[in-house]
């Protein structure tokens, strides 16, 4: 598993010639993070206790004035006692209906290592509607082929610009499973309070702290946690 570091990196440098190339003739945006977290909370399932470093790189690239295609990956791992690590591949297409409506398609592979989550090809479709431009609400639904099983959210994103270089972001949630790992029903509560602070046009720095309340907290599947979490971390956001 430890090689999908290098591939990564390999995609990261790939990334960066498919800009050299082609920014001339595509709009074409890429952003690289870097993080931190003090636990690994997905889905509402816990899958890393200790500390977490992750990377991710993303390019967007827009098809026309209103399709845009994203393609990505990123690789994180435990840093504590723990061995838990996992890498992913995905692209999302994202279809502007209007100013306000969005519909998009999204395909992940993910390869997880250490943990009871089998790899595998995680397919969705989702909406977004954005009332005003601090303002939108996402509702998605996803067939996980890994674990054979559904997943569904609702969530709202909100944010305010604090001054010219920073902003404050909330986003909340509510999922929705279906025998996903032994719960089904209503997954979990969720919410990500950030602050976002601009150093350049092209580096951003992004404290945040989230919460994952869960409502089914009664699976009998082996290795899966069933506690509600707090957790922190940064990133660290290159744009190029």
């Amino acid at each position: 598993m430890k090689f999908i570091f290098p591939l990564t990196l390999l995609v990261c440098c790939f990334t960066s010639q498919l800009s050299a190339d082609v920014e001339n003739e595509i709009p074409l945006g890429v952003e690289a993070v870097t993080g931190f977290r003090s636990e690994y909370v997905y889905r509402g399932f816990t899958l890393a206790e200790d500390s977490v470093l992750d990377f991710q790189i993303e390019a967007e690239i827009a098809l026309n004035d209103h399709t845009y295609l994203n393609i990505g990956g990123w690789y994180a791992t435990e840093t504590g006692r723990g061995d838990y690590d996992e890498a992913a591949f995905f692209t999302k297409l994202n279809f502007q209906q209007s100013d306000e409506f969005t519909i998009g398609l999204s395909a992940t592979y993910r390869d997880f290592n250490g943990s009871v989550f089998e790899s595998g090809v995680d397919l969705g479709i989702y909406g977004i509607y954005q009332f005003n431009q601090d303002f939108n609400i996402t509702a998605g639904a996803y067939h996980d082929f890994g674990a054979e099983a559904s997943y569904a959210h609702l969530e709202s994103n909100w944010s305010k610009s604090l001054s010219d270089k920073s902003y404050i972001a909330l986003k909340t949630g509510v999922s929705y499973v279906n025998d996903y790992y032994g719960r089904d029903g209503i997954n979990d509560l969720y919410a990500r309070l950030s602050y976002t602070y601009h150093i350049s046009d092209t580096v951003s720095i992004t404290p945040f702290i989230g919460t994952s309340i869960l409502i089914d907290d009664d699976s009998t599947t082996p290795g899966v946690i069933n506690d509600d979490s707090t957790y922190g971390g940064l990133w660290f956001i290159v744009r190029f």
